[in-house]
């Protein structure tokens, strides 16, 4: 049978969705829509070509699924997938692509790299070369334009979808169904920022084939964080917190002594005066400025959203055989690129020689601060490539059908950071007696000339990457057997993978994974109508993946599907999940560096030593082992409702990581080996000479919470109303830093190393369709309180109301000569309380994790079908 998922049907309508998404009902197949049966498609021809995300089964799993349709997208005002995500209740994020460069989905406050992103229900390469360092596959690649629907699991699914799929999968379906051709054009604005989107797409299909193609664009401006008051200026203690803001950054730049006073004054520093000549200064010039020092920070010169660009491409055919076998093709190609400000030029109590043509000292000094002059030769520019063909083929055979495709997806790219300094040209330049030549940290202005600073500070950091995956699969899925209360459901199959990353490295690997799925139905018991209904049914599935580097990991999952009644749902599974190291994290080239640690086992003696980082080909697999218990209830008597309540628990092991080498020195009895001693005295212990701070399996994460939703689809003579709500609490969120350490409790309470969680994340809607023409929405995005990064002040507890309004014009009563039958008009506004985020003891100034500095948004679009 052709067996086709109703993305819609799976959601409530636009509206209900708008706020939250449905979970995949699968109690009564018939009449949630679940799946459908095209009836009139030719015996040879009912092939199955699409499964549910979470299994390769028929039908949808005990494990839940929340899907976020089309509509729920359009109508979100968000443009990339990473801000879309953003707005689900049970997806915990980063906010600022500046941060990595590339961004991810995070699944419960899992670390970065715990999800697995799916295209159209088949794996993504591992990591992409832009998020090497970190370990994932960046989303930036996949403009949210080109997307049907977004499908979240969030349980680790390893034994379905093999690594990587740690703690959940996210599945990104493409659109690949046009009837007809579809064009839009949209404009998007905000207070410093603006962007623009268009896409364009056509099908068409006969009895034996189909192709669809679609194409889009979209351009977004900077967004400078001198343009937002908590990022322009870094002292808090405006707002009653501490001075975030450095001297390293200070603009004027300070001034400090080699030793003792400054000549001339009763201090060791003092800052450069406001509006100094920086010519002809004598040290009484700066007697009023003695003790003082000039503050500022990075945040104010950077981009912290980059100007950039998304090209989209993509392509679907199929090709139907006599016989009942199907060819199908898939070509995705994209192109990311952004640009902008970065961290300027800085001194960091850099010497100014007596030398120098304006030091007014006599004497060597010391200088920090902004070169100022030299700002705009820091930018940062990126570009990413990815390129993702697929071929395959699917039949019968007897009372089985199988697939088999071939994956091929590249991704190629690099970055350039301008502002670098020659060290050579540099000392020479604080040294130079000419002052044509001489760089003058003494001015409140610009430091030298346009072509000395340039001749300085224009060297650039480059970095390429390329990466590459070449994915074989194939399965066999039917129902070899029929038991008492219906057919066993059976899926096995074999997969290979040869993958490969190049970014100041070449490693590769291949892999080889067997799995199988089981369902079957234990008891099934007639209804009033003489048709048999599942009561209880069992499902399993086990994988085994075997890489040339690491070796062997095998993963399972069970569950269980209980329906006591038509309308009641109980489902449980439980299951194990494994991330293999990432090559990056095996093979990254190695670099050494002077680092200052605190030695506790010399009575806290400070010592500069020699810290290695890079890879290790040492490293095991993450694991992760996680369980659900959950009901789903969706009453006869009541037409549109669907509620859900689920209880969750994720235990992550062996995460690998980048460790600071003080983390080391603090553990060492944790870690032989990594800490290099001088020979010493018996009873003595020797001082620290170098630290090995390469990748490193260590900590765990211990979670727990409760999902729970509902939506309602009601009809009435004022038209159609879908409230909804959706949450995420956790109960628990804790972790140990290394073996054996003492769990430490980041449920509520912010971490630098981004691994936490607020208790409480919600999403609260409602609504409204009165006809044809108009739908109206309005959903608020809750985010609950948590301790700041310093407690004990308090983050959060903040509603984010979003709103949307789509209007079909082609509906609308007329006269005559009225716009065409499918003309839509789609005006939507996001944070429209314009709630700016309240300073927090981050960095950046605020918690990057939970808030953005966008702000309101309104998105206004024009989309026409053809």
């Amino acid at each position: 049978m052709r067996i086709r998922v109703q993305g819609a049907a799976l959601c409530v309508s636009f509206c209900a969705g708008f706020a939250t998404a449905q979970p995949v009902d699968n109690s009564v197949a018939s009449r949630s829509g679940d799946a459908r049966v095209d009836a009139a498609a030719p015996a040879d021809e009912r092939i199955e070509t699409l499964v549910v995300t979470g299994t390769r089964l028929r039908e949808q799993s005990a494990q839940e699924v929340r899907i976020y349709d089309r509509s729920r997208i359009e109508h979100s005002g968000q443009t990339t997938v990473a801000d879309f995500l953003a707005t689900v209740p049970e997806v915990s994020l980063n906010s600022l692509e500046s941060t990595y460069g590339a961004t991810t989905v995070r699944l419960r406050g899992a670390t970065e790299g715990s999800t697995l992103v799916l295209i159209n229900g088949r794996r993504t390469q591992a990591v992409t070369g832009s998020a090497a360092l970190v370990g994932f596959f960046d989303l930036n690649t996949i403009p949210l334009s080109m997307v049907e629907r977004i499908d979240v699991l969030p349980d680790g699914s390893s034994a379905i979808y093999g690594g990587e799929a740690l703690a959940g999968v996210v599945n990104i379906v493409l659109r690949s169904d046009f009837r007809g051709a579809e064009a839009s054009l949209g404009y998007k604005s905000a207070q410093g920022t603006d962007e623009k989107n268009v896409y364009g797409g056509a099908g068409w299909k006969s009895d034996s084939a189909s192709l669809s193609f679609m194409v889009s664009y979209s351009d977004r401006s900077a967004l400078s964080g001198s343009e937002r008051d908590i990022t322009a200026n870094s002292d808090m203690r405006r707002f009653g917190g501490p001075n975030l803001a450095l001297p390293f950054f200070g603009s004027p730049a300070d001034i400090y002594s080699a030793a003792g006073n400054l000549p001339g004054l009763n201090s060791s520093l003092a800052a450069v005066p406001r509006g100094s000549s920086g010519v002809g200064l004598q040290p009484s010039d700066f007697a009023a400025t003695a003790g003082t020092q000039n503050y500022g920070s990075y945040n104010a010169y950077q981009d912290l959203l980059l100007d950039s660009t998304r090209t989209g491409f993509f392509l679907s055919a199929e090709y139907r055989l006599r016989g009942g076998i199907e060819l199908f093709t898939e070509l995705l190609a994209s192109e990311y690129k952004n640009e902008g400000a970065t961290t300027p030029p800085f001194f960091l109590q850099s010497a100014v020689p007596a030398t120098n043509a304006f030091n007014p000292f006599g004497t060597t000094v010391l200088a920090a601060g902004v070169v100022r002059g030299a700002e705009q030769l820091a930018t940062f520019t990126f570009h990413d490539d990815l390129l993702r063909p697929l071929v395959g083929a699917r039949g019968r055979l007897g009372e089985w059908d199988w697939e088999l495709t071939a994956l091929h997806s590249q991704d190629k790219g690099g970055w350039n950071i301008g502002g670098q300094p020659n060290g050579a040209a540099l000392s020479a330049a604080l040294a130079s007696s000419d002052p044509r030549t001489a760089l003058n940290p003494f001015v409140d202005g610009p430091m030298a000339s346009p072509d000395v600073l340039a001749s300085i500070f224009g060297q650039s950091n480059v970095t390429h990457w390329e990466g590459d995956s070449t994915l074989l699969n194939g399965f066999v899925r039917g129902a070899p057997l029929r038991l008492p209360a219906g057919r066993l459901e059976t899926v096995l199959g074999g997969e290979y993978e040869q993958s490969g990353l190049e970014r100041n490295m070449d490693a590769d690997r291949s892999a080889k994974a067997a799995f199988t799925e089981l369902r079957a139905p234990v008891i099934a018991r007639g209804n009033e109508l003489g048709a048999m209904r599942e009561v209880l049914a069992l499902k399993v599935a086990a994988r085994y993946d075997n890489y040339s580097d690491f070796g062997a990991r095998t993963t399972w999952q069970a569950g269980i599907e209980l329906r006591p009644t038509e309308s009641v749902l109980l489902r449980a599974t439980s299951g194990t999940a494994f991330k293999p190291p990432t090559l990056y994290n095996l093979a990254a080239p190695s670099s050494s560096a002077a680092f200052p640690v605190v030695d506790p086992r010399r009575n806290g003696e400070s010592v500069v030593v020699q810290a290695e980082q890079g890879g290790n080909p040492d490293l095991n697999p993450t694991t992760s082992r996680s369980s659900a218990l959950g009901v789903v209830w969706s009453p006869t008597g009541m037409s549109g409702l669907v509620a859900s309540l689920t209880g969750w628990s994720l235990r992550i092991d062996s995460g690998i990581k980048l460790p600071n080498p003080q983390y080391i020195v603090a553990n060492e009895s944790l870690y032989p080996g990594r800490v290099v001693r001088a020979a010493s005295s018996p009873g003595s212990v020797g001082q620290i000479i170098s630290v090995d701070a390469t990748y490193i399996n260590f900590g765990s994460i211990r979670e727990e919470g409760i999902d729970a939703g509902v939506d309602w689809n009601v009809r009435s003579k004022a038209g159609r109303f879908s409230p909804a709500i959706a949450a995420t609490y956790m109960t628990q969120f804790e972790g140990a830093s290394a073996p054996g350490g003492a769990n430490v409790d980041r449920l509520s309470r912010a971490s630098s190393d981004g691994i936490f969680a607020p208790r409480l994340k919600a999403t609260a809607g409602a609504g409204w369709s009165p006809n044809d023409v108009l739908k109206i929405s309005l959903a608020g995005r809750y985010v609950g309180r948590y301790y700041d990064y310093t407690p004990t002040r308090m983050l959060g507890d903040v509603w984010f109301i979003d709103g949307a309004v789509e209007i079909a014009l082609g509906k609308m009563p007329s006269s005559g000569g009225g716009p065409p039958g499918g003309l839509k008009l789609f005006i939507t506004g996001t944070n429209l309380a314009d709630k700016l985020p309240p300073y927090a003891t981050h960095f950046r100034g605020y918690d990057i994790y939970n808030y953005d500095l966008i702000g309101r948004t309104m998105f206004v679009r024009l989309q026409g079908q053809f």
